[in-house]
């Protein structure tokens, strides 16, 4: 109680656990930042340094300050920048400087500190004193993974390099130490010239120039991501690599991606503990000191009615509903199932309830995707895509045009203007209504059905009834029941009472059997009582059927259930014209958020950024939000594009947040009330090059306890792992629609526990899965190259081509190719290159990549070279083997998907890439088989089914019974187009859903579905068929 009660008092004050998080993720990503800017000095004109005549006293003797000559105009200079722009550039002092001779040629065009620290130039009298600001060494990580880089085994860098970390000199450096780090350095890499030749000595200042010729804004800054991302996947290519013991002041830049990030990680760590309660943070602080969350009050879910104008899955309208009640939602998206359709229908339902919602994700395509399906809706101003100069340019002519009435708003909006959320809340009850009847009507033709049976084993003998010779009605049967009754009470019984009783009971079976005179006896009785049970089965059977009638046409009903679906989704978009337009109107109908719209649309395109800073801080942004409720940009963007103010957002939704870093992220929870975090832990991961050790060493600075270090671990850990933690309603989007069974089903076993259900049918027609064994293929010595394999591959791509230009012309197949090795695909680029012209390979949409350049995309037709042979490395297969890059390689493809290998399977040692090429031998084997006349698929759940089956096949129709579709076995696929559900009798295997949500989601994977009972077969067995054939042609 006691640790409960100072971690509050702690909180309550400044030094809350927020505060300590954004100090610590700010430490990691400066300090990552720091050994990614300066890979190469010379690779980037803005940085400038000046080497010092001396030799190194900083960190040799372990001195205070190193004094230089205040004199010095190059040195003022850089001290002057350095105090100038903190923001933006910051000091290094280095020691033991890398130098490189290219193969182009030029002298010297690699030089970048070996050894570094963060510095400060202060002027003391007539001098310039250099001191550190940081106690501990750091190794230029970044440029000595580029000169490793020689193989695609990036663990193998990562592991070698932690061994040169841990030999690291501390200050003083003393000669033993010096000795320890250069012998292990050289064994690492053994380029390097370690000799401290005085030759090698560079004295090339570099102070004349200016510091920022390119201006990095807002229109470049996703360029400059993408740049920087190639910078460290690319290896130096250098034909001498020395080390000389020089040292240097540097001046570098901030990468503008992450000045932002830093400097709002800054602000927030200066924030009172009281304005995190606004935000998504406030769940993280809620945690730590265990405390009651302030959102523990529960809204009733009972009566839920989303708007949503895209289809919507049982999985999709939980993430919905979760956010109703939950700060953070956690939404694990494998591939193909539908995240960004997801989030598009979460944004349309919480705009149209009046919420504002941020979409951000660490890369373009996917806000880009977000955006785009949100405004092909037509509601006017709903989703804005930010972050570049050319989208505020945008917006800033949106604005004006909206503010000079060149908008017309009631333009098409005659179909919406009365458009409402309570339309939905009717229309949604009226579905559910007849779902309920329809479910009702199956569960009457089952009972219905199971009575008939019972009528059908017992009419022989009832063929010639002594007494009920017609049909009862349930009040005479009630009435012979208590005749019966009468009679054999008061058969022994003598006196004028039971006389009269007997008289009474017998005038009434009389009149409600319609015979002249029944006989009391045992015998009589007995054999009234059973033809009186056989009446009972009779009536219950026409009961039941006129409840049927009354409840009513499930064909009828199915067809009203559809159109209501579809009424369903142009409501939607209705209801989102509506609310926008009247939300517009609104705002220009108030003059002071009028004027704070005309300052915000001059302000986004004011060339003078800190005034452009300085409104997007101070004016007031609530009209914006107003104006575009729904905002789309990138992690590293947000910053310039948004201001810094608690709760901005009512929902954040951050897409492909298994790729996005926890620093990046922090500032966008702070904007926002409630997040939705969708990503995948079985796909690419989040990357960092920040060093193991950086990274504890903040962690202790910091205290954060070994409990939370598992969690926010800055290297490994993803926003979408974080999310995870903290998440009390996990969802699984659970239907995949991108790829046919065969290709998405050996994922879905290995990778995600079988819990995926495939909405497309698989194709028999052809092969879908395929392995091409490369006999004579073999890599090469110097990089994992396969030349053989890329023949055969080139080989069949050029046939694939050829056969769909001959085919399909007008619509023609996506093609991608992936291969494990970069030197493959640069291969494969070559070769590919020289046997289809430009025009086709744009024709065919054919990408060459690793599985990192396929990320988030797909193709009709994927081919997979894994470059494997009898002579390759050991350590290729691990690298090849990698779960998260082995499962996006293969869940790229919609429609066929064909292996290369150049090794027999069977002989590849036990692992994934066997036991998967194991699984697609066995398909290869299914499929021959399915070929064959005596194979026969059809697995039928009841008689019934067969009955249909063999009616429908008499007429010349295809068909097939038990097949799987979202993992549910459907019982007639007519001609494959078309379902037919057979109801009243009990399957062997029960559905583990009802009727209609089966039905539902059968015609959510496009295929339409009928239904016929037994009841109606057994009336009409032609009328039935004509019936759902005519149905299937609407």
């Amino acid at each position: 109680m006691l640790q409960e009660a100072t971690r509050a008092i702690n909180s309550a004050f400044n030094n809350s656990f927020i505060k300590k998080l954004s100090q610590y993720l700010h430490d990691c990503v400066r300090e990552e930042v720091k050994s990614s800017t300066f890979r190469n000095l010379k690779a980037d004109k803005d940085n400038k340094w000046i080497f010092l005549d001396e030799e190194d006293t900083l960190f040799t003797q372990g001195l205070e300050y190193l004094r230089l000559e205040g004199s010095d105009p190059k040195l003022t200079e850089l001290m002057i920048q350095s105090e100038t722009s903190q923001k933006d550039k910051y000091l290094i002092y280095g020691y033991m400087f890398l130098t490189g001779k290219s193969k182009s040629g030029k002298k010297n065009e690699f030089l970048t500190p070996l050894l570094y620290a963060p510095c400060r130039l202060e002027r003391n009298g007539v001098n310039i004193n250099c001191m550190l600001t940081d106690e501990f060494l750091s190794l230029n990580t970044g440029a000595l993974t580029a000169l490793m880089k020689k193989n695609d085994d990036e663990d193998e860098t990562e592991q070698l390099l932690e061994g040169l970390l841990d030999v690291v000199p501390s200050v003083p450096i003393t000669q033993e130490k010096m000795d320890i780090f250069l012998t292990t350095l050289k064994s690492i890499v053994p380029d390097i010239d370690v000799s401290l030749n005085p030759e090698n000595i560079i004295k090339e200042d570099n102070i004349t120039k200016d510091f920022y010729n390119d201006k990095i804004d807002s229109e470049n800054i996703d360029e400059i991501i993408e740049q920087e991302e190639r910078a460290k996947k690319s290896a130096i290519k250098l034909d001498k690599i020395s080390l000389t013991k020089q040292c240097a002041i540097i001046l570098t830049k901030r990468p503008a991606v992450t000045a932002g990030v830093l400097h709002e990680l800054t602000q927030i760590a200066e924030k009172p503990s009281g304005i995190y309660r606004e935000t998504v943070l406030n769940l993280i602080n809620e945690e730590y000191t265990q405390s009651k969350p302030t959102d523990s009050q529960q809204k009733s879910l009972a009566d839920f009615f989303p708007v949503t104008p895209l289809s919507l899955s049982d999985a999709q309208l939980n993430v919905v509903k979760n956010v109703e009640n939950a700060k953070l939602v956690s939404v694990f998206g494998p591939p193909g199932t539908g995240k960004s359709q997801t989030i598009v229908n979460l944004a349309a339902h919480l705009i149209a309830n009046g919420k504002t919602v941020l979409v951000a994700s660490r890369m373009d395509k996917a806000v880009d995707v977000v955006a785009e399906r949100l405004n092909e809706l037509g509601a006017p101003f709903l989703a804005l895509r930010a972050g570049r100069l050319n989208y505020q340019r945008e917006l800033s002519m949106q604005l004006q045009d909206l503010l000079a009435n060149k908008v017309e708003l009631d333009e098409g909006a005659e179909n919406s203007i009365l458009c409402d959320v309570s339309d939905m809340e009717n229309l949604l009850k009226a579905i559910s209504d007849l779902e309920k009847k329809s479910e009702k009507i199956i569960k009457l033709e089952e009972e219905w059905t199971g009575v008939n049976g019972e009528i059908n084993l017992q009419k022989p003998q009832y063929a010639n009834p002594k007494f009920i010779k017609h049909v009862l009605k349930e009040d005479e049967i009630n009435l012979v029941e208590s005749s019966i009754k009468s009679l054999s009470e008061n058969l022994e019984k003598a006196g004028f009472w039971s006389s009269l009783k007997n008289m009474s009971a017998i005038g009434n079976l009389k009149k409600s059997l319609k015979i002249n005179n029944f006989d009391v006896n045992n015998e009589n009785l007995l054999i009234l009582s059973n033809e009186l049970e056989f009446a009972k089965l009779v009536c219950k059977a026409r009961k039941i059927e006129t409840e049927i009638q009354a409840t009513g046409n499930i064909h009828v009903l199915s067809e009203q259930i559809r159109n209501m679906k579809k009424k369903q989704k142009r409501l939607a978009i209705n209801i989102l014209k509506c609310k926008r337009r009247q939300a517009l109107k609104g705002l220009m109908q108030d003059p002071v958020k009028r004027q704070r719209l005309f300052v915000h649309s001059k302000s986004l395109v004011e060339r003078k950024k800190n005034l452009q800073n300085r409104l997007l801080e101070t004016e007031d942004f609530r009209p914006l939000l107003e104006a575009f409720p729904c905002w789309c940009v990138t992690t590293y963007a947000v910053s310039g594009s948004l201001p810094m103010k608690p709760g901005l957002f009512d929902v954040v939704i951050i897409d492909e947040a298994s790729q996005c870093d926890i620093a990046s992220c922090f500032p966008i929870l702070f904007r926002a009330k409630k997040a939705v975090v969708v990503g995948d832990d079985k796909q690419l991961p989040h990357l960092s090059f920040l060093e193991k050790a950086k990274e504890q060493s903040f962690l202790s600075q910091y205290g954060i306890t070994d409990r939370y270090q598992l969690m926010w671990r800055f290297r490994t850990n993803s926003m979408f792992d974080l999310a995870n933690y903290y998440s009390m309603h996990p969802v699984l989007l659970d239907e995949h629609f991108r790829s046919l069974p065969p290709i998405i089903n050996y994922s879905n076993k290995e990778f995600y526990g079988g819990r995926i259900k495939v909405m497309r049918r698989n194709d028999n027609s052809k092969k879908v899965l395929e392995t091409v064994v490369v006999p004579d293929g073999k890599v090469d010595f110097d990089a994992t190259r396969n030349l053989p394999e890329i023949e055969a591959l080139v080989k069949r791509l050029h046939e694939i081509v050829v056969e769909d230009e001959r085919k399909n012309p007008d619509n023609p197949v996506s093609i991608g190719i992936i291969s494990p090795f970069r030197a493959q695909v640069e291969q494969l680029k070559i070769s590919v290159a020289k046997v289809l012209s430009e025009h086709m390979m744009e024709k065919h949409q054919i990408e060459i990549g690793t599985a990192h350049t396929f990320q988030g995309d797909e193709r009709d037709i994927i081919l997979i070279s894994w470059a494997y042979a009898n002579n390759s490395f050991p350590q290729s297969l691990i690298f090849l083997q990698k779960p998260n890059l082995f499962n996006v390689a293969i869940t790229r493809a919609r429609y066929q998907m064909i292996n290369f290998i150049s090794k027999d399977p069977r002989e590849l040692p036990e692992g994934i890439l066997r036991s998967y090429l194991g699984f697609v031998q066995e398909y290869e084997d299914r499929f021959r088989l399915s070929k064959s006349d005596d194979f026969d698929e059809n697995i039928y759940k009841n008689i019934f089914e067969k009955e249909v089956a063999d009616a429908l096949r008499e007429l010349g129709h295809e068909v097939t019974c038990g097949v799987d579709i979202a993992g549910l076995s459907v019982d007639l696929l007519v001609d494959n187009k078309f379902v037919i559900e057979c109801d009243g009798v009990e399957d062997k295997t029960p559905c583990k859903v009802s009727n209609m949500k089966k039905q539902a989601i059968i015609e959510r994977s496009g295929l339409k579905v009928s239904r016929i009972s037994k009841r109606e077969w057994l009336y009409s067995p032609k009328a039935c068929i004509d019936r759902v054939i005519n149905n299937s042609l609407l």
